[in-house]
C-alpha cells in the first residue's frame, strides 16, 4: 500500500513539472517573439525626466506613502499607476493623488504628458533606489501569458531575470526589460 501511494504521489509530482515545462517552453517562444519598443528607446530622454523629478522627491514621495500604510516596513516598493486608458493622467484607485505630495503632482502630471502617449503606465520605487516604469503591457490570449515591458533605472548589476525574461542595457543607468508571465495556475 505504500508503494502504491509513493507511486502516485510519484506520478502526480512528475505530471506537474512536465505541465510547467511545457508552459514555461510557450512563455519562452512569446518572449523570443516580443521586441523591445524602438519607440520606447527613442524617447529615453522623456522617461530619465520623469526618472528625475521622482529621485528628486524621492525621499519625500516614500515619507508620504508610509505614512498612509499600516506595516508600511513590510512593504519592499511603493507603485504609482496611470490610467488603463493610456492617456497620460492618474487614476482615482488605491493608488491614486492621495499616494503623493501635492505639491509634486503637477510636476509628475507635466513629466508624464511629455512621454509619448499610452508609453507608460506608472512606475515603482523599490527600497533600493530602483525605480522601474512600466513601458508596455499586452496578453497573449492563446497561451493566457503578459507580457511586461519595464525601463528599470539603478538596477543592481545582479538582477535575476528568470528564463521567461530578457533585457537590454541603454546605458549605464537604464535597462529595459520585457518578462512573460502566465496567468493562473500552471
Amino acid at each position: 500500500m505504500q508503494i502504491k501511494n509513493a507511486l502516485i504521489i510519484t506520478l502526480t509530482f512528475l505530471i506537474v513539472i512536465i505541465a510547467s515545462c511545457k508552459n514555461e517552453t510557450k512563455q519562452i517562444e512569446i518572449l523570443q517573439q516580443t521586441h523591445f519598443d524602438q519607440d520606447v528607446i527613442n524617447d529615453l530622454t522623456a522617461y530619465k525626466k520623469l526618472n528625475d523629478l521622482v529621485v528628486e522627491h524621492m525621499d519625500t514621495i516614500i515619507k508620504f506613502r508610509k505614512a498612509q500604510l499600516n506595516h508600511s516596513e513590510e512593504i519592499e516598493e511603493f507603485t504609482f499607476l496611470h490610467d488603463n486608458s493610456k492617456e497620460n493622467s492618474f487614476i482615482q484607485k488605491d493608488i491614486n493623488f492621495d499616494n503623493v505630495p501635492e505639491f509634486i503632482l503637477p510636476k509628475l502630471d507635466s513629466a508624464f504628458y511629455a512621454i509619448k502617449k499610452g508609453k507608460i503606465t506608472g512606475y515603482s520605487i523599490n527600497r533600493n533606489g530602483m525605480i522601474e516604469m512600466s513601458v508596455g503591457h499586452s496578453f497573449d490570449e492563446k497561451h493566457n501569458s503578459d507580457i511586461y515591458q519595464s525601463l528599470v533605472w539603478n538596477a543592481p548589476e545582479n538582477l535575476p531575470l528568470k528564463s521567461t525574461a530578457k533585457d537590454t542595457i541603454l546605458d549605464d543607468e537604464w535597462r529595459y526589460i520585457i518578462h512573460v508571465i502566465k496567468r493562473g495556475n500552471p
